[in-house]
């Protein structure tokens, strides 16, 4: 059975996973991180692991300022005395200076739509990377394929990022026409396709229309972790998703699985 790695929403939901056999949870760090949700200090990171067995990891996947690299080398420093078990990072800032510093922990690439090919796995471990998480973006017989390169993690269940602005999108539309910003969730619509769009602190992220749900697909994906992500998805509904992959157990649903089984070839210059 492959681990399992959640990414929790909430407080409720993070002890309700912990209670459960997974392999552990990510845990996105306050100014750190871009989540929506739940972020956590290195104080409350210090408390849950005093609570648990299981692994605890941590995210970094902000893209970093250089007003943010002193906050990062301070936590890198504080994380390489504590118990955790991997740090997912976006912003190569994180391996540079964990390189510097001699920090040893194990290195995860979380770069969602980057990380697609055997040569960019030989880069990353060249470099000191222990994981990747592989994007979503290629099909299950180039995860197959790119597999032995290096150890894979890959996201089975949740919304995937599609686009990410740096700008507050939401705030400056609405501005533009004269709408006060309400509580709740924002669409972006394209024919009958409803995409959801989420305005955070350090910018905006428009989701696939639906979660990915490889629960149909995952015996024949060759990858050490799977991760299911609870952003946008109610705790019942992940919750219940989350005990159908801990027994394995495959349904007749018609489930959305992004590129697994699609092949995409682009043409230059075929105008057909």
């Amino acid at each position: 059975m492959k681990k399992i790695l959640i990414i929790p929403n909430s407080l409720d939901l993070l002890g309700s996973v912990l209670e459960k056999d997974v392999a552990g949870v990510i845990l996105p760090i306050t100014n750190l991180s871009v989540n929506r949700d739940l972020t956590f200090s290195l104080e409350e990171i210090k408390t849950i692991l005093n609570m648990t067995s299981k692994e605890i990891s941590v995210s970094i996947n902000k893209i970093m300022h250089n007003s943010d690299l002193k906050e990062l080398e301070n936590t890198l420093v504080a994380l390489n005395k504590m118990n955790i078990s991997k740090i997912f990072f976006y912003d190569l800032a994180v391996l540079n200076i964990c390189k510097r510093l001699g920090i040893k922990k194990d290195l995860v690439i979380f770069q969602e739509h980057l990380n697609t090919s055997i040569y960019s796995n030989h880069f990353w471990k060249k470099n000191g990377v222990k994981y990747t998480v592989i994007s979503n973006d290629i099909t299950k017989e180039e995860i197959n394929e790119i597999s032995p390169s290096m150890p894979l993690m890959l996201i089975s269940y949740g919304y995937i990022p599609i686009f990410y602005s740096r700008r507050y999108l939401i705030t400056n539309y609405l501005n533009y026409i004269h709408k006060n910003k309400e509580k709740g969730h924002y669409y972006i619509k394209n024919k009958e396709d409803k995409y959801p769009i989420v305005e955070e602190e350090y910018g905006t992220t428009i989701y696939t229309k639906e979660p990915i749900n490889l629960i149909n697909e995952i015996k024949n994906i060759k990858v050490e972790y799977l991760i299911l992500n609870s952003t946008l998805i109610e705790n019942k509904v992940f919750l219940s998703t989350l005990d159908q992959y801990l027994k394995e157990e495959e349904d007749n649903h018609k489930h959305y699985t992004g590129f697994l089984n699609e092949k995409t070839i682009y043409r230059v210059g075929d105008k057909n």
